[in-house]
């Protein structure tokens, strides 16, 4: 349960850095999806593929058009791609790092042949002979080399360009394969399936459906890529995004979600050479490791089910839970988003939820002082800390810290109301604090409710006035009296608050905005189906089956 917990915190996270949200156009039902396993900092100097469920790999790319070009095959079950640069073999691993064992990047020329087969023919021939040959494609010609070597031995070896890649037997320096069609196309290597069943391949300890493309962006070292169908695609992110034991109308709901975020978000990692990574950047996915019965079964029964706004795919953004409303999307971060609206959420039960629900810890100014000099904000000391507005839904909108002379020294707003918590002393580790919380001290405090319907918290309501019945205004706290749900009370006296220890305390996980994960688990609980729990949280949409 602590596992998943970690789990759900990376859901609540999900968009913490959320773009300006864009829809694209009515979408297909199971596209073709590119995502981004490595890449950046992370990319391979060479990566390895397993057959955990298969009969080897085909070798080839993917046209234009999304068919797979197939040049060639192995019968091989572990195989290694490495780039077409000196990369070395020493214990079991291939990197940059010089050894005695070398997959070289210059290579002995055989001839140009006019089709596979007859370069196959010749590779065979050499092999037989003693010579490690191999087929290159290069730019939609059949080549055949041998051997690998670390230099061009004074010009009479070829390399290839700076997006060439080899195959290897994994353990081995020995290529069986090359591809190089420079810019035009990435390698692909297509596995293949067993008979009556499906391939499942091994990469990095994960085990992933699909193909696998092998870029080398920028002629550096190789981002890899699993080319899979949307619907495989969300089985492997709907286990790792909510536990795959949940209510199956859950899972649909998540489903669903993850289908229409995909295709609202198709494009964020277009410079990569991908649709989305597998991070809380994008969708946290891992393949089919996870996967079960039950969230297969939610994928399979919301086929091609995606959530519309005037025909066009949502942003649909989720988080872990909202502490009991949800928030409009301008509240929390950019522009007004008409299906992200703010809404009660009756439906999240406490004693159902995992990974501290509810929150509260104490800080002292001493504290916010060193906390805010640390962040740029150069203060000598601070008096007050306290909320000053709510949204209409009571989730936080902003913050104000006072400085020891009265001034304002800092005010947080929207998702920085939020952030800012994370990093102060004794703020719950490893969470990310709903916006739905208060601050309490020894300082009274007013909040009052004016006509632009925002919530505003006062610490010196002697800065208030109001209109009495007889037509007299009347400072506050003067003689005047509030009816509250408690009854009749007098107006707290105060001027501004004075130095003290302040308690946070709050309820919820994550940004607030869009669908509750275990509001939605709680829904299904009480027999409400997805497209119920679906509409609860996303204003004004369509759940539509596309295709």
């Amino acid at each position: 349960m602590k596992r998943f917990a970690c789990l759900l915190l990376c859901a609540a996270l999900l968009l913490l850095l959320l773009p300006q949200p864009y829809v694209k156009a009515a979408p297909e039902p199971n596209p073709l999806m590119r995502i981004g396993l490595t890449y950046g900092s992370n990319a391979l100097a060479a990566a390895n593929l397993q057959t955990h469920a298969g009969q080897g790999y085909e070798f080839g790319y993917i046209n234009n058009d999304l068919i797979y070009i197939s040049l060639g095959k192995t019968s091989e079950g572990k195989i290694t791609v490495v780039k077409n640069r000196n990369v070395y073999l020493s214990g079991g691993v291939y990197s940059d790092t010089a050894s005695d064992n070398a997959v070289g990047a210059f290579h002995t020329p055989h001839g140009t042949y006019p089709s596979r087969e007859e370069a196959e023919t010749a590779v065979q021939s050499l092999r037989e002979e003693g010579t490690p040959a191999f087929v290159s494609y290069r730019s939609g010609s059949w080549l055949v080399r041998s051997s690998s070597f670390t230099d061009s031995g004074g010009g009479v070896r070829e390399t290839g360009s700076s997006r060439c890649v080899s195959v290897v037997v994994t353990g081995t320096t020995e290529i069986i394969f090359q591809f190089d069609y420079g810019e035009a196309f990435d390698f692909c290597v297509r596995p293949i399936a067993p008979e009556g069943g499906a391939a499942v391949t091994l990469h990095r300890d994960y085990r992933y459906n699909g193909m696998f493309e092998f870029r080398r962006q920028d002629g550096n070292n190789i981002t890899v890529i699993n080319a899979v169908d949307m619907q495989e695609y969300v089985k492997g992110i709907v286990p790792y995004e909510m536990s795959p034991t949940w209510p199956v109308e859950a899972l649909k709901a998540q489903a669903v979600c993850a289908r229409s975020y995909t295709m609202a978000n198709l494009n964020r990692h277009k410079s990569d050479g991908f649709n989305l990574c597998t991070t809380i950047h994008c969708h946290v996915y891992r393949g089919t490791s996870q996967a079960s019965a039950n969230s297969n079964r939610a994928v399979d029964e919301t086929y091609g089910q995606y959530l519309l706004y005037n025909g066009q795919s949502c942003n649909t953004v989720y988080h872990s839970s909202d502490g009991g409303a949800t928030e409009n999307s301008e509240n929390v971060w950019y522009e007004a988003v008409p299906y992200l609206r703010g809404v009660l959420d009756p439906y999240e039960d406490a004693s159902k939820i995992i990974g501290n629900y509810s929150w509260s810890y104490t800080v002292t100014n001493a504290q916010l002082s060193a906390h805010l000099n640390q962040a740029g904000r150069a203060n000598s000391g601070v008096s007050a800390f306290y909320i000053d507005r709510y949204t209409p839904t009571g989730n936080v909108y902003s913050v104000t810290v006072l400085d020891s002379g009265g001034g304002t020294l800092a005010i947080y707003t929207k998702e920085s109301a939020r952030t800012f918590l994370r990093g102060l002393v004794g703020a719950p580790a490893n969470m990310s604090l709903s916006l739905r919380y208060s601050i309490t001290s020894g300082n009274a405090m007013l909040s009052v409710l004016p006509a632009d319907g925002n919530i505003r918290a006062y610490s010196d309501p002697g800065s208030l006035f109001v209109i009495g019945g007889d037509g007299n205004i009347t400072s506050l706290p003067g003689s005047a009296m509030i009816i509250s749900a408690g009854g009749v009370s007098g107006i707290p006296v105060g001027s501004n608050p004075t130095p003290g220890v302040y308690t946070v305390s709050g309820k919820g996980n994550g940004h607030n905005v869009g669908m509750s994960q275990w509001g939605a688990r709680c829904m299904a609980d009480l027999g409400m189906t997805y497209d119920h729990i679906l509409r609860h949280y996303f204003t004004g949409v369509e759940i539509t089956a596309v295709g």
